[in-house]
């Protein structure tokens, strides 16, 4: 199980990634929870880091692109991944420790931190504490699609020792609340702000606020089945507007092709596969895209010299190193991007709230225009010829000649088709994608994996932070159990 020794050396690999991607934005003498005082700015940068690298690493990425299905393990091919894994529903306590452990101390104590020294300077440096705030609820709603119940309101506070685990809708609302406050706080006529150390927008408060309105935007749309009130909050934010609006307000973080600073999906493979992707394209995703010609084929995928077309590989399944595609080096080279929020994301969210008329009337006409512009969009920023990125857009299926239901389904497949190398972005957009057993798209059980319902979820870890809160849940909660949110 070569996969077992590989997991153990990556953590260590991407946390040493976590400490030298960007030197000088992690100057800090002491432990920032402790330091008398810190320019805010440093924990920021420090925290956003930490963020985008356990976005991309082996404790977050790989569990749940392979127990999400949209990336293949290969089966017992020699340069797979390997099986039983996490494709496998077999997920290692180090995934789920460290996940918790980084976005509780490394990113969450980091950016409540930042909040209360800059609200605390004097003078105040309100941008410094808004642009903190839309990354702590960045942050916060994945934490709770990650794990469900999780401490919030009483999190990353040091006179309580033992936070209570707060309800999943409290989290989420919790989380509009922070974005809220952080868009009142924006401040234009203020210099003082985090600009050269802002990874993201280099201190653009306009960029920001657009971001803020569209990370509000994925949280009502994760809520808006279980809570259908929503709908009324979700119309009124597309219409008003001040959303991501284009590619250059997309939120991602470029690596760089130098040692210590490569993004961890390429630095995997380099350090223990001698260049060659560990991973295959699951049928789930390829299957959908070949009868289309789609353009971004060969962007996602490599495809054998020996294979007449792109062929994907069932989850569990051995892959054919003549027959079936790995995920491209393109795709996962050392400098591709970490992406939070890009402009596609947007657009596919305005696509779905026009077809299924959430808080606004159904308008399969617009949402027609929007999800090919989305699509297009998306070959664009994969590297399609804008003209060829353009024509597939125009001749995708028509959605004013299908019903409204069906137009959904379209518009959710190529939204999670889009975030195929996203790991928990795929995850949650399938989880609420439809109510169990009419997700899209429709997955069933990997080869190997254990009889019973799909994968839902991390369950928590055994750490001491949880295992001594006499307010952490008692009982176990299984990978199979839905959240609140997935119905």
């Amino acid at each position: 199980m070569k996969k077992i020794y590989i997991y153990l050396m990556v953590f260590g690999m991407v946390s040493g990634l976590s400490l030298s991607s960007c030197k000088k934005y992690l100057d800090v003498n002491k432990d920032p929870n402790t330091a008398e005082r810190v320019d805010p700015k440093l924990l920021f940068s420090y925290a956003v880091v930490s963020y985008i690298n356990l976005r991309s690493s082996g404790d977050l990425y790989i569990p749940f692109a392979l127990a999400g299905q949209s990336i293949a393990t290969g089966g017992n091919n020699p340069t797979g991944w390997g099986v039983p894994s996490e494709e496998q529903y077999k997920i290692s306590s180090f995934s789920n420790g460290n996940s918790w452990r980084t976005y509780y101390t490394a990113v969450g104590a980091n950016l409540k931190e930042a909040i209360k020294l800059a609200e605390s300077n004097s003078p105040v440096n309100n941008n410094a504490a808004a642009q903190s705030k839309v990354v702590l609820a960045m942050a916060s709603y994945e934490i709770t699609t990650v794990f469900g119940d999780v401490p919030f309101s009483e999190a990353w506070n040091t006179s309580i020792q033992y936070p209570k685990f707060d309800a999943q809708k409290d989290v989420l609302e919790g989380c509009l609340t922070l974005l809220d406050a952080a868009l009142k706080q924006f401040d234009d006529a203020s210099p003082l702000k985090i600009t050269d150390y802002d990874l993201f927008y280099n201190g653009d408060l306009n960029k920001w606020r657009r971001l803020a309105n569209s990370v509000k935007l994925r949280i009502l749309m994760t809520m808006v089945d279980k809570d259908p009130t929503k709908a009324a909050a979700i119309g009124a934010l597309v219409t008003a507007g001040n959303l991501i609006s284009a590619p250059t307000d997309n939120c991602l973080i470029n690596y760089q092709d130098v040692s210590g600073k490569k993004n961890p999906k390429y630095a995997l493979s380099e350090q223990y596969n001698g260049n060659v992707s560990f991973f295959f394209g699951t049928k789930n995703v390829v299957d959908f895209m070949r009868p289309l010609n789609d353009p971004r084929l060969p962007k996602f995928f490599a495809k054998p010299a020996a294979a007449d077309n792109y062929y994907g590989v069932e989850n569990g399944a051995t892959a054919d190193d003549n027959v079936n595609v790995r995920i491209s080096p393109s795709l996962q080279s050392a400098t591709e991007p970490e992406i939070l929020f890009d402009y596609q994301e947007e657009l596919f969210y305005e696509a779905e709230v026009q077809a299924r008329g959430l808080g606004v009337p159904v308008n399969l006409a617009g949402a027609n225009t929007l999800y090919k512009k989305a699509v297009t969009e998306s070959c664009k920023f994969y590297g399609v010829d804008a003209t060829v990125a353009g024509d597939f857009g125009k001749g995708l299926p028509d959605l004013t000649s299908m019903t409204a239901a069906a137009a959904v389904k379209l518009i959710d497949m190529h939204h999670w088709v889009d975030k195929m190398d996203r790991g928990i972005d795929a995850f949650t957009q399938w989880r609420r994608s439809g109510p169990d057993g009419s997700e899209t798209p429709a997955l069933k059980l990997p080869i190997g994996a254990p009889a019973g319902p799909l994968f839902r979820r991390f369950e928590y870890p055994i750490t001491n932070e949880i295992s001594t809160n006499p307010n952490a849940p008692k009982n176990r909660i299984v990978f199979t159990e839905k959240m609140w949110f997935d119905l």
